[in-house]
């Protein structure tokens, strides 16, 4: 959630109130139960997880509307941590941050099918935590659990919690 309480962010938003931002029902609850984002309410759009939804967005270079139809999928990260599926007449992009998805759970989602197969992704956007190409390791969701009895999680030399 960096950047989005800063005072250049907030004043952008006021100057284009026409511009959203869109998250997971319990994404909005939670920004909007700290007083540090209150002025981002009018800017939040929540959006249902696994559930398509239309929406309209204003073409920057062409200043034309444009469709497209935006899913939630879940990341499975933390609360309300979501993966974005656009489709639009450009193809389909999908756009996560950090997730934590067990093994073959991607597969099973239902929304990145088109009957039996899989719907074509033109372009994935990954802004991850771990991108970096130091870290050899990323912890799973079993090792994270088995590491909170004992405080924090120690791999070849780093502390990841």
């Amino acid at each position: 959630m960096v950047g989005l309480h800063s005072d250049v962010f907030a004043r952008h938003l006021k100057k284009h109130p026409e511009y959203k931002l869109y998250c997971s029902e319990v994404t909005r609850e939670f920004l909007l139960t700290s007083n540090k984002y209150c002025h981002l309410r009018n800017s939040l759009v929540a959006l249902p997880i696994q559930q398509a939804c239309d929406v309209n967005i204003l073409n920057d270079v062409n200043s034309e509307q444009q469709q497209l139809q935006v899913t939630l999928l879940p990341a499975g990260h933390y609360p309300g941590s979501a993966m974005f599926l656009l489709e639009g007449h450009a193809g389909n992009v999908l756009y996560t941050g950090d997730f934590r998805l067990k093994n073959g759970a991607a597969a099973k989602i239902e929304m990145l099918h088109a009957g039996d197969v899989v719907k074509p992704i033109r372009s994935l956007y990954i802004d991850t935590t771990f991108f970096d190409p130091k870290i050899m390791y990323i912890p799973d969701r079993t090792d994270t659990e088995r590491s909170e009895s004992h405080g924090s999680l120690q791999v070849q030399g780093k502390v990841w919690l």
